[in-house]
């Protein structure tokens, strides 16, 4: 049950006369009563069922395993709120009754919206400015014109030089424009493909960078990462301008993986706390939360069609789940060792896995069933993904990336890696790209022509 539920009891005693409309709600004369009374019980210091402690507004606002149950703003983007007035995807409270009476969700509406005030001389919480982003998830085949990316960025001030490059720990290309993003420490590095030049690093103060996707239709880069066991958060960025456009979520550690819907109205995060959480990109809203895993998870990625959320960790474990609400989670058997990274096909009807014993996997989604596996790098497969065609590339411990049909015919080999192939992408032109742990990002043709190799470090 979601930590944001209230007991059974709660609130259905709450006939007591109404607040008076012009008169301000606040935690401490009008909500802290009557959750001391009906919830504390089973939601306290001591007794935190789900994890969620309603005795103070800090912990109310941080909430439970589920994430916030109250956040100023609008009252439906309160998880408290949609539950106790049975709409959107919350479990309905209390449950098998009738919603609480207008009066009551009047007042709770009145707080949320008036700020979640902590007592009558206290400030009110500053509300979420809302971003819209959203677009036709069903217009995002192949634009007229690619769209349009910034072509140089100012050097980042009091940055370092480094004394050798980074790990490629991401790796992202953009689906229609010839532009690449390499995740490094505080940065990330932008490439035009066009002709090979360093655009130039986006900033990234929240930490490491550990997770890059562009959306569908080439617009906007998610940047996600953090700092181990202190913070993770996700960053949206125009890419025409380079400005940032909103910053979702506010995880408890490191963002090991995350994705943007298809219609960019949600953004998946995950990692170390082997929590799924899907926030609302429009304010910043926690949707939906699912802790099914038993390990780190490792990657996240949405359906191309936008109905599923695929998640992966490193005990083997993968599920698919409805993306809006995350209801009907389904267990993908067959991995035996720690599923790496996840990738779907263009049109949904296949999901690619890569693994830990060296294994590629190839799953049908509709039925949940393993079709195809192969043996694809001696160590390990550390990444995977699918060009426009339907072929797959994969890159391992072996110091090589692979270029595969979906019946495990290997088509080209790129040996070129000086260590392992940490992250591959294809480019905008369905070229295979390879990032190493030494810091380079190979570029070759499907044949296995060389092309270029790029690094993450700045020229002198």
């Amino acid at each position: 049950m979601k930590a944001f539920l209230i007991c059974t009891a709660i609130l259905t005693t709450l006939s007591a006369a109404p607040v008076r409309a012009e008169e301000p709600r606040n935690f401490e004369d009008h909500i802290l009563p009557l959750l001391r009374e009906h919830c504390a019980n089973c939601h306290r210091p001591g007794k935190t069922r789900g994890g969620l402690d309603v005795t103070t507004i800090e912990t109310l606002e941080k909430g439970g395993s589920a994430g916030p149950s109250v956040v100023a703003g609008l009252a439906e983007n309160s998880p408290l709120f949609r539950a106790i007035s049975h709409i959107g995807g919350e479990e309905a409270m209390p449950p098998e009754q009738d919603k609480l009476p207008p009066h009551i969700l009047a007042a709770f509406k009145s707080w949320i919206e008036g700020g979640l005030k902590p007592n009558v001389t206290g400030k009110a919480r500053e509300a979420r400015a809302v971003v819209q982003l959203t677009v036709d998830a069903a217009t995002l085949e192949a634009p007229k014109t690619a769209p349009d990316f910034i072509r140089t960025l100012p050097p980042l001030a009091n940055k370092p030089e480094l004394v050798r490059a980074l790990p490629v720990m991401a790796l992202a290309a953009n689906p229609w424009a010839p532009v690449i993003a390499v995740g490094g420490h505080n940065e990330t590095v932008l490439h035009d493909l066009a002709d090979g030049h360093r655009i130039g690093a986006l900033p990234f103060a929240e930490g490491e960078v550990r997770v890059l996707r562009f959306s569908r239709n080439g617009q906007v880069l998610l940047i996600g990462g953090g700092r181990p066991t202190a913070s993770g958060k996700v960053q949206l960025i125009e890419l025409k301008t380079g400005k940032l456009l909103t910053t979702v979520g506010d995880d408890f550690d490191v963002v090991l993986a995350a994705d943007l819907s298809p219609d960019q109205s949600l953004v998946a995060t995950a990692g170390p706390e082997k929590l799924v959480r899907v926030y609302r990109v429009a304010d910043g809203a926690l949707v939906w939360s699912m802790k099914k895993h038993a390990d780190f998870i490792t990657s996240l990625d949405f359906s191309p069609d936008g109905k599923l959320l695929a998640s992966s960790d490193r005990a083997g474990g993968i599920f698919i789940s409805e993306a809006a609400n995350g209801k009907n989670p389904r267990l993908l058997a067959g991995s035996t060792d720690a599923v790496n990274q996840l990738a779907w096909r263009s049109d949904a009807r296949s999901l690619a896995a890569a693994c830990g014993d060296g294994q590629v996997l190839l799953y049908d989604p509709a039925t949940a069933r393993l079709v195809a596996k192969w043996p694809a790098h001696a160590g390990g497969v550390l990444s995977i993904a699918y060009s426009r065609e339907g072929s797959l590339l994969t890159g391992g411990h072996d110091a090589t990336a692979r270029l595969w049909d979906e019946t495990g015919k290997q088509i080209s080999l790129f040996k070129k890696c000086d260590t392992a192939a940490f992250r591959v992408a294809f480019a905008s032109t369905q070229n295979p790209l390879v990032g190493d742990w030494s810091g380079a990002v190979h570029e070759w043709t499907p044949e296995g022509k060389e092309i270029r190799t790029l690094s993450t470090r700045r020229a002198n």
